[in-house]
């Protein structure tokens, strides 16, 4: 097949776009790159990589050309410095054997039997706020997302303390990711800059509190319900054997790592959009407070309140916690969109850049929840919203995810209101994860409805 020449910036013959890179920022970029078409190309390093901002095109490069497509070496040794070998990390058959054990974990019962853990521990950091205080939402979120990970994840076998050594590991390793990820060339782990020691000292400090709790755990046998649990009982079906602590270890720290961020970003992006546009949460407020009459909201109340849901999805179509997926290798040669892409080569989707292609959102930067109505859903082709990626390596947690989303959402919502600090400077903070710099603050206004029908707000 003829090879076309594909349009985009034409970088320098040594660093390729890396000045663009550093000039925009890891978003800015793909904004930059999606400018020039659906299917761009640039050069990093002496790499031809494509952008892929086309639905067809990601269908195609996600699903269709699954099996022959491997993750960036380099994306999967960075992560690989501290998840170990868990799904984010691993690729190939290790990842299709590895995705099998750990599916069990997601199964709707299990998930179903966290909803009423979720509410719990919401309503007992409500408990806490009052009427008039000033508080960073963006710290609450992860506060309270990390308190129910550790519930789902480790049951009771977790103390105060050895959660905040988790956070405070997990924290340092998405600063330090960021920092070596945007080295020109990122030295091995065994250098010992203060982005690597620092990398190796939060691993540590997540093994010591994790692989005990597996040992423990494995020594008694329990099953005491929770995602650990699932993950020690889960056998092979090809060899009849289950994982090893280290197998453990690693999903563990992914699914810690995931359950924890990418919820708390998502809420707290929804608290800024929420701050900006009041007319959409009152009618948020309005659907929950008819539904669930002042008292607590269960899994069942989740079907009757979709405009709840409409929301949450375009909090995710604007901003993805995923914002960018690893590249993808070729392992043969293979075709996206007419263009034949080498083993030689990379192709990189960015669910954000996708998300904001105007012509498949019109108007992209305007919050519309209605963009998720039935209708326009079904009207709206399937790969151009991909906040949990597509194909074989779509997020395993994503409908635990929207459950906790929707949750958590309707509970704040039913009892307080809040305002947003006018004065305070909102930006991107794309680590891992999309999150927040410099936090979000607001101000809480208790809401009367709570205040006169909740009993526990009273406690």
């Amino acid at each position: 097949m003829t090879v076309k020449m594909l349009p985009g910036p034409k970088g320098t013959r040594l660093g390729g776009s890396r000045r663009d890179l550093q000039k925009y920022g890891p978003l800015g970029f793909f904004e930059y790159l999606a400018s020039y078409g659906d299917f761009t190309t640039c050069r990093v390093g002496p790499f031809r990589v494509y952008l892929v901002n086309d639905p067809n095109g990601i269908q195609e490069l996600l699903v269709a050309n699954r099996d022959k497509v491997r993750k960036n070496a380099g994306d999967r040794e960075l992560l690989s410095r501290f998840l170990g070998n868990g799904l984010l990390s691993n690729d190939g058959a290790d990842h299709q054997k590895q995705r099998k054990l750990v599916q069990p974990a997601f199964h709707m019962k299990r998930i179903q039997a966290y909803a009423e853990t979720m509410v719990e521990h919401t309503e007992a950091m409500l408990k806490r706020w009052h009427d008039g205080a000033i508080l960073d939402m963006d710290q609450a979120m992860m506060e309270l997302t990390l308190t129910i990970v550790t519930k789902t994840l480790f049951n009771a076998d977790i103390s105060e303390q050895e959660v905040r050594q988790v956070s405070q590991a997990l924290e340092d390793i998405q600063v330090n990711f960021t920092i070596i990820s945007e080295q020109a060339v990122p030295l091995p782990r065994w250098v010992p800059t203060r982005a690597n020691r620092a990398l190796e000292h939060a691993s540590k400090q997540i093994d010591q509190v994790v692989q005990r709790v597996i040992r423990e755990r494995r020594a008694s046998g329990e099953d005491t319900g929770d995602l650990l649990s699932m993950l020690l009982l889960s056998i092979d079906d090809g060899n009849g054997q289950g994982m090893t602590d280290q197998q453990v270890r690693d999903e563990v720290v992914t699914l810690f790592l995931a359950g924890h961020e990418t919820t708390a970003n998502t809420l707290t992006w929804c608290s800024y959009l929420l701050g900006k546009h009041p007319e959409v949460r009152q009618r948020l407020q309005a659907e929950v407070d008819e539904v669930l009459q002042g008292r607590s909201v269960t899994l069942q109340d989740l079907q009757k309140l979709p405009y709840t849901e409409m929301v949450i999805k375009e909090v995710l179509r604007m901003y993805p916690p995923a914002y960018a997926l690893s590249a993808r290798v070729p392992t043969e040669n293979i075709t996206v969109l007419g263009q034949t892409i080498t083993p030689r080569q990379a192709a990189m989707v960015s669910p954000y850049a996708m998300h904001h292609n105007p012509r498949y959102w019109p108007e992209p930067e305007r919050f519309d929840p209605e963009r998720f109505s039935a209708e326009q859903e079904r009207a709206r082709h399937k790969y151009a919203y991909i906040p949990f990626g597509a194909g074989s390596r779509v997020c395993i947690g994503n409908v635990f995810a929207m459950m906790e989303a929707q949750l958590l959402l309707a509970t704040i919502m039913q009892h307080y209101d809040f305002t947003l600090d006018p004065t305070q400077r909102v930006e991107y903070d794309p680590q891992i994860t999309l999150g927040v710099k410099h936090g979000l603050r607001v101000r809480l206004a208790q809401r009367q409805l709570a205040e006169q029908s909740l009993e526990f707000a009273k406690s």
